[in-house]
């Protein structure tokens, strides 16, 4: 505690002696006189063509803002934007916004949505995120790229991790998740606790919790479209650093005017450095599993580790090529790994046991943008996406037994895409496209017992889809008055031999200049997605596989969703406040996985009713957000719970989430506090023995729910310079998950344990607790 609090007052020192804001009152003054004003006090310099500012004038009052807040206003009220190319200099450009998100157009009004890089504009439903410029984030040291998102309504991880990405009620396999035009299939790290994409090369986010884009296709939830670092560097640009858990590197270098590249590189740290960081999020992870446990059989076995490996690592390469303003090539490769190897000894019974898993998931894609003139544009891509999953497990005593499980999940995707945007004057548009895709999807599970060879099964299956799809979206706007975004998507499957229809729409009507009335609706299907298997829940870990759609035993999902709600944004308050209403069918017991079924089929359906509320205000350097969602969740399956509906796994009725952030000159601050309900679960009464062995006695599916979860973070930063001419930069911050370290559950299972006492079995709790307290550190250096 005494450290804690010393850590504490040392930045609340740093923060007193830092330096002030600049504080202005401009009353229509031409723009390039408030540049010379802002270039004396904050020590900078902008760029820009002379014909650009002219005859520009603003009118701004602020009290002691930082440069990154005047900038940030002087953008919504001009249509200019600025870009930092280093710590001193500054290029000015004129604001172009995709009316299509591929076709530019005049000024758009772009919003700040929540903290600084987190944004949202008027011509969709998306959220841009910005990790270069995004504002410090409360229990997070970097800006970690899906860990960003979920300070958004309606994006929650009831398992506290970066991948597990519940959108509106979707499951993480519902999310449609791109890098560069890559799908991924596996997008974690350390079993989901750190994101597998690096913050550092990313440009930006954009995620899609409705009104999806008709070009997006092939998933039922969410969209999280990742774009890395596409600009082409006039010189050397790198960086490095580390935190408790993984050290990065990356470099951006120019091969010519024309060409350049960028290579990225992450590794974890913790097989050469334990840290409290590492251990507090092992303890997460592999807790009631096999591996910290050791497989016990006994609560009194010795149990000596024989082998202890685990990292992960991620690297990418990207080319891009610009060989004239109306072209843009990029290459771009990604792959990211997780290795494991454990091993254990029972000496007493000469008992062994081992466990390996190896999750590949790696990319390949080019991107083709090319503008024929101002209104006529297209882009091609073309991607190669392949996930490999290898897990092996092996239990044995000397001259006795032995037995091995191994289990195979992979994925070969490839796909082409042509996209033409038309723009046919300021107020309408028009985007059509192609898309093909072919996914190749297996699984392998061998189970040889040498003890009882009528228990040995051997289950595999190898199928292919081919997709082909046609989409178009029309797109009508009238400056401060209507928005609107009609789409249709039209997919064949091949697997199913079926052509299905995806009517899209999307309507913003302004009220008044600070109101706005917004409607959405949307047909998504989805013939790829993970289920439960069985076989592998002693391991405890990765115990789902993805599976094609075949219209029988796995159906094809769908999803029908329809949206309404307001958005007020005046006077430095920013609500936004949407209802919604989701039903998805397809569902099937085998792809929730619900404990008092084990290996019983059943297809059913979800019905999702939410409201996501936003409500933000701004006070020079102090900013504070509040989101809140409520959601009611229910499945409905007839042949569970006599047909009736309850409540779905993940079901979190009530979560709020409060932020606050202040800047100070080079010194950031964030605290945040969320605090939500506990997730349903099947409670369990006691353990019958049959002559197949023990049975767990269940009551109502998902009848109970878990206590309530509820956790205070805290984050602070500081930048600095190495050098004189702000060539080479510094950041220093720490971070504090759970400062009070709250005792929350994540889950809750039951498991028959064997007692003592010969062939008898006892009923035992299982739960999962969330990460206690943790710290983070973070160092890092850029030039």
């Amino acid at each position: 505690m005494n450290l804690r609090i010393a850590i504490l007052f040392f930045f609340c020192t740093w923060y007193s002696i830092a330096q002030e804001g600049l504080t202005v009152s401009y009353s229509s003054k031409n723009i390039s006189e408030v540049f010379t004003e802002l270039e004396a006090h904050f020590d900078i310099k902008f760029s820009f063509n002379s014909e650009l500012v002219n005859n520009r004038l603003v009118s701004l009052e602020l009290n002691d803002a930082t440069l990154e807040d005047i900038l940030s206003e002087l953008e919504k009220q001009v249509s200019i934007r600025f870009k930092k190319e280093s710590e001193r200099y500054y290029t000015v450009k004129s604001k172009r916004v995709r009316l299509t998100d591929t076709q530019e157009l005049d000024e758009v009004l772009i919003e700040e949505y929540l903290g600084t890089g987190i944004r949202k504009t008027n011509e969709n439903t998306s959220v841009i995120v910005s990790p270069k410029s995004l504002g410090i984030v409360a229990g997070l040291t970097e800006p970690d790229v899906l860990q960003s998102i979920q300070l958004i309504p309606g994006v929650q991880s009831p398992s506290e991790t970066a991948s597990g990405l519940h959108i509106r009620g979707g499951t993480p396999d519902q999310n449609l998740i791109l890098w560069d035009g890559i799908k991924m299939y596996y997008s974690g790290h350390f079993f989901g606790t750190i994101s597998a994409f690096n913050p550092y090369i990313t440009d930006q986010i954009t995620l899609y919790r409705n009104g999806t884009k008709s070009e997006y296709g092939n998933r039922i939830s969410g969209v999280i479209d990742i774009t890395s670092d596409s600009d082409l560097a006039n010189q050397i640009h790198g960086g490095a650093g580390f935190n408790m858990t993984h050290a990065d590197a990356f470099i951006k270098a120019p091969i010519s005017k024309s060409v350049g590249i960028l290579v990225s590189a992450r590794r974890s740290i913790t097989d050469f450095i334990d840290t409290r960081t590492f251990r507090n999020l092992s303890e997460r992870v592999f807790q009631e599993t096999k591996i910290s446990e050791g497989n016990k059989v006994f609560e009194d076995d010795e149990v000596t580790a024989t082998k202890d490996l685990f990292y992960f690592t991620d690297f990418t390469v990207k080319a891009i090529v610009k060989p004239n303003d109306n072209n843009e090539i990029s290459i771009s490769s990604l792959f990211t790994k997780n290795k494991l190897d454990y091993g254990f000894l029972i000496e007493a019974y000469e008992e062994a046991s081992t466990d390996k898993l190896d999750i590949e998931n790696k990319g390949l894609s080019m991107n083709w943008n090319h503008d024929f003139n101002q209104n006529l544009s297209h882009k091609i891509n073309v991607y190669n996406s392949r996930y490999d999953f290898d897990y092996s497990g092996t239990n044995s005593i000397s001259d006795e037994f032995s037995d091995a499980l191994l289990k195979k999940n992979n994925i070969d995707d490839f796909g082409a895409s042509y996209h033409l945007d038309w723009v046919f004057n300021k107020s309408s548009s028009i985007g059509f496209g192609y898309q093909y895709s072919w996914n190749e999807v297996e699984y392998d599970l061998n189970f040889s017992d040498s003890e009882s060879p009528e228990d040995n099964y051997h289950e595999s299956n190898l199928e292919a889809n081919n997709m082909h799809a046609l989409y178009a979206d029309y797109s009508f706007r009238l400056e401060q008055k209507f928005l609107g975004n009609l789409g249709m998507r039209t997919n064949y499957f091949s697997l199913l031999d079926k052509t299905y229809f995806e009517p899209r729409l999307n309507m913003e009507y302004y009220l008044n200049s600070g109101l706005r009335l917004k409607v959405s609706g949307e047909i998504l299907h989805q013939t790829i997605s993970e289920v439960v298997e069985f076989n592998t829940q002693q391991f405890g870990l990765e115990n789902r596989i993805w599976i094609l759609s075949n219209g029988e035993d796995v159906p094809i999902l769908k999803s029908s969703q329809a949206t309404a709600g307001f958005i007020y944004n005046k006077n430095g308050w920013n609500i936004d406040i949407e209802g919604y209403y989701r039903n998805i069918e397809g569902l099937t017991s085998f792809t929730l996985g619900f404990d008092n079924l084990n290996e019983l089929f059943s297809v059913g359906k979800s019905n999702i009713l939410g409201v996501d509320l936003l409500v933000k205000k701004k006070i020079n350097n102090y900013k504070t957000w509040l989101s809140y969602t409520f959601m009611n969740n229910d499945f409905t399956f007839p042949d569970l719970n006599d047909g009736g509906s309850f409540s779905g796994n993940t079901d979190i009725t009530h979560s709020l989430n409060w932020t606050h952030t202040f800047e100070w000159n080079k010194f950031n601050f964030s605290l945040g506090w969320n605090i939500r309900s506990g997730i349903p679960y099947t409670k369990a009464t006691d353990v019958s023995e049959t002559t197949n062995g023990p049975v767990i006695n269940y009551e109502k599916t998902n009848g109970s729910r878990l206590p309530g979860y509820d956790r205070l973070d805290v984050s602070a930063t500081y930048k600095f310079n190495w050098s004189r001419n702000e060539r080479w930069k510094g950041k220093l911050g720490v971070s504090f998950l759970n400062i009070y370290d709250k005792k929350n559950v994540l889950s809750r299972t039951y498991e028959a344990k064997q007692s003592l006492e010969e062939n008898a079995y006892v009923l035992r709790e299982v739960n999962k607790q969330a990460l206690g307290f943790t710290p983070n550190l973070v160092f890092r250096v850029e030039f």
